[in-house]
């Protein structure tokens, strides 16, 4: 038998899922894998049937699944809850999901072939998987030719549009090459550009984590607080530390220490900031208040002596949010989302909507006497 024939009838003897439960992209490259001596045992789609015809096709001993056998299946899309992303679309490999964006989905149950592969990427865990009654299973598997041919024409659309898009690719000239001249930059700019990075890089960081952790971090959560306000604390340092070194030159030395009180006051603001936002007590916050009025006052000496006028400050009194005031805020954007959700069902059940609504009215009601008793 040829190779060519050996793997056709290798392909027609597997169910054509086109899963990759097997570890290949598709059936036919399992197929492939098998002609050139791949273990027969990895389709559990095909279960025990496929294996046994397999081994009777290649006169090799049968072996156990590698993999539990999946039962025959089918797709289904709870429609109320689609949000229309497309996610499972793209991902059918058989086409059998039809569908918009930002409109809803459906799979047509005649072709799919239970594949699973659209499960993972729906964002919102609207897919279930039906397993099918057995006269239902042999139709299945009766259309495995159908299924075969589908994949084959959308990997053929799949690859006439990577064409096309390439085609319509403006095709760029060549570069010239230009002389191999080092540019003319200061001494150390890379190491200034790069520490400019990296103290953007921890302040983001520290930023993030604080607004993932909330107004009460636990312990764990704290010390990673500490860990990234100490390497945000360094790398504002060594910037500084370049910046001076760099500006020495041009720079005059009242210039230099105005600089350097600026970036020490902004250093202690946001440690300051951090410990506050992480709820420690008066006992911890007072040296950080210490330094941080230090670093006020050390930045109006430095204004004093570098001779410029100091810049005009508007400083503005704006009381932070509560967090019985933000908890009361979430407790009624939940209410309100759950409502709408309700609402937005082909037959909501009258006594949770209902209830729904209630519980929103409540909310609104907390949030109002909140607000009048402040």
């Amino acid at each position: 038998m040829r190779d060519a024939q050996r793997i056709a009838a290798i392909d027609a003897l597997l169910p054509q899922t086109q899963c990759g439960k097997c570890g290949h992209p598709g059936c036919l490259p399992y197929a492939e894998g098998i002609a050139a001596g791949e273990v027969i045992n990895k389709c559990p789609p095909g279960g025990t049937a496929t294996l046994h015809a397999l081994a009777d096709l290649l006169k090799v001993p049968e072996l156990l699944l590698a993999l539990p056998a999946t039962p025959p299946q089918v797709a289904v899309i709870r429609e109320a809850e689609c949000i229309g992303c497309t996610k499972c679309i793209q991902a059918c490999p058989v086409d059998a999901i039809v569908g918009a964006a930002k409109l809803m989905h459906t799979v047509i149950n005649d072709e799919c072939t239970g594949c699973e592969l659209c499960i993972a990427p729906c964002p919102v865990d609207c897919i279930d998987l039906i397993t099918l009654a057995p006269t239902e299973a042999e139709e299945q598997r009766a259309r495995a030719d159908q299924f075969r041919t589908r994949h084959q024409n959308r990997l053929a659309r799949l690859a006439r549009n990577d064409a096309r898009r390439r085609t319509a690719r403006p095709v760029r000239p060549a570069p010239v090459e230009a002389p191999a001249v080092a540019p003319l930059q200061p001494h150390g700019a890379t190491s200034l550009k790069q520490a400019k990075i990296d103290a953007a890089m921890s302040r983001a960081r520290l930023q993030k984590a604080l607004k993932a952790f909330g107004d009460t971090p636990d312990d764990s959560q704290r010390q990673q607080l500490a860990a990234l306000q100490q390497a945000a604390e360094q790398d504002q340092r060594r910037l500084a530390e370049l910046q001076a070194t760099s500006e020495q030159a041009t720079a005059s030395p009242g210039e230099q220490a105005l600089k350097q009180a600026k970036i020490d006051l902004a250093s202690h603001r946001m440690a300051l900031k951090a410990g506050e936002r992480r709820g420690l007590d008066e006992q911890a916050l007072a040296p950080l208040r210490s330094a941080y009025a230090a670093a006020q006052q050390a930045l109006h000496l430095a204004e004093e002596r570098c001779g410029k006028p100091a810049p005009t400050r508007l400083l503005v009194d704006k009381a932070g949010i509560s967090a019985q005031w933000r908890e009361l805020k979430t407790d009624l954007a939940y209410a309100r989302a759950e409502l709408n959700k309700l609402q937005r069902a082909e037959a909501p059940d009258a006594v949770m909507l209902n209830n729904a609504r209630e519980r929103l009215a409540a909310a609104e009601r907390r949030l109002q006497e909140h607000t009048s008793a402040s």
